[in-house]
């Protein structure tokens, strides 16, 4: 399993889930003898709980999405923002004034107000920029920030699903684990009682019926421990679904899962990087870092600006005009400013030189992930396929024995230690398929796709940008 240790140092979320499951197996599998009630009801009876609706409200219920949308609304707030720097801006002023005294003049034998008592005065300014090479790439910058945040976004949904199917595998494998101790309890208490019986009878010793009585205890303590593990477990899920913790469903429904296939690694590789949109969102981050090293050095082009005012007062004066207006165009020359428009080019041309190497880095570590989940997922299928083979065995021989013991052929420790090899093998079965299931997870998400599907399918609209 040096694969699969590899592919779940490199996903925390999937080794936590693993290391859960690992742990309660071994509790399960080698419990002390102590006596315990039995199990309770794992829960309310409801209708099954699918993957897919799991997800589905985990989408709909979880911080994570509502992160996702604030990003992407941030994103094109930004890039409006950009926006408006081309675009006209209109200023409107107003003032009023109160005097000690009025001030008027003669002129002509008329009598003209100079200065009113109150004075009122407004100007609309109206500033545009004709000519500003400047503000097309940082406008352009803004569209692939949008771009880049809406896949990112998208990415932080699916990141939400594949924790949630982690944790619905490892409740799933959980629940398997509780029904296999129900039943070894149930085999223990039957066991227990012809031991009994046949101690009466004068048909077995009392160390026989000693040793049965252990087990029992010991299965009833193994099954309380593996309902408060499937409740914990189901505590985890619904945290991530955002739903209450009394949900009332009934067992998880096991998801359908598709045939393994075993396609070429070339074709593999070649599937993950068209179908991981974070690689699609790294160009887009490349190319914002291109356009922003971009527009510093456009800063030696001429800006040629326009502006317009419009002004009105009370006060007309000596020229007798109480409105007025002009229209006039400036021209922006910056020949050299100390150099600072270099260093800040240079500076993002760094900031675009790292962009680039890593989007390389994470098309190496892309193929990387596909080849350890592909060699992952075959040594889990083995695995399974060997524990269910000694699953078979272990059961065969627990049937033989009971047969046996019901007709005398057998011993009681016979009998227990028959059952305990069965419900080890259980064990084995849970745990390797949740390794399985584990790694087809890994898979799907190498390859860029969401869980129950290959890349794109099943997966819920895109995140769009709030006009």
């Amino acid at each position: 399993m040096d694969g699969a240790r590899s592919n779940l140092a490199m996903n925390p979320n999937l080794r936590r889930s693993l290391a859960t499951l690992a742990a309660a197996a071994a509790v399960l599998a080698a419990a002390p003898p102590v006596r315990s009630q039995e199990a309770a009801a794992l829960a309310p009876a409801g209708p099954p709980l699918s993957l897919a609706r799991a997800i589905e409200l985990a989408l709909a219920g979880n911080e994570i999405s509502a992160i996702a949308a604030a990003r992407l609304e941030g994103a094109g707030a930004m890039r409006r923002q950009a926006i408006a720097q081309f675009l006209p801006a209109l200023t409107i002023t107003a003032n009023a004034t109160r005097r000690a005294r009025e001030v008027t003049r003669i002129i002509n034998g008329d009598e003209v107000t100079v200065q009113a008592i109150d004075a009122y005065s407004s100007q609309g300014a109206i500033d545009t920029p004709l000519f500003d090479l400047r503000a097309l790439p940082l406008i352009r910058a803004a569209s692939n920030a949008v771009a880049a945040q809406t896949i990112e976004s998208q990415e932080l949904r699916r990141a939400l699903a594949f924790d949630v199917a982690d944790g619905f595998y490892a409740a799933l494998s959980l629940e398997r684990l509780l029904e296999a101790a129900r039943q070894r309890v149930a085999v223990g208490r039957q066991t227990v009682e012809e031991s009994r019986i046949r101690l009466d009878a004068g048909l077995a010793n009392r160390n026989d019926l000693t040793r049965t009585e252990l087990e029992l205890a010991t299965a009833e303590l193994v099954a309380t421990r593996a309902a408060n593990s499937v409740t914990t477990a189901r505590l985890a899920l619904f945290y991530l679904i955002n739903a209450p913790a009394d949900l009332t469903v009934g067992a998880l429904a096991v998801p359908e899962r598709a045939p393994l296939q075993n396609p070429d690694r070339a074709e593999l590789v070649a599937q993950a990087l068209t179908g991981r949109e974070e690689l699609v969102a790294l160009d887009e981050r490349l190319e914002q870092a291109r356009q922003l090293a971009l527009a510093p050095r456009l800063g030696w082009v001429p800006r040629l600006d326009l502006r317009g005012i419009y002004r009105w007062t009370n006060e007309a004066g000596l020229s007798g005009n109480s409105e007025d207006w002009n229209i006039g165009a400036n021209l922006t020359w910056e020949l050299f400013d100390g150099g600072d428009r270099i260093a800040q080019a240079a500076q993002r041309d760094a900031v675009a030189k790292e962009a680039a190497l890593d989007l390389a880095q994470r098309r190496r570590q892309v193929a990387l992930e596909v080849d350890q989940a592909s060699a992952d997922l075959a040594t889990a299928e083995a695995a399974l396929t060997q524990a269910r083979t000694q699953l078979a065995f272990a059961s065969q021989n627990a049937e033989e024995v009971r047969e046996r013991f019901q007709n005398g052929l057998a011993t009681a420790l016979e009998q227990t230690d028959a059952q305990v090899s069965a419900f080890e093998a259980e064990v084995e079965v849970a745990r390797q398929g949740f390794a399985r299931d584990v790694a087809d997870l890994a898979l799907q998400r190498a390859l860029g796709g969401w869980p129950g599907g290959g890349p794109g399918a099943g997966a819920p609209p895109t995140l769009q940008e709030t006009p």
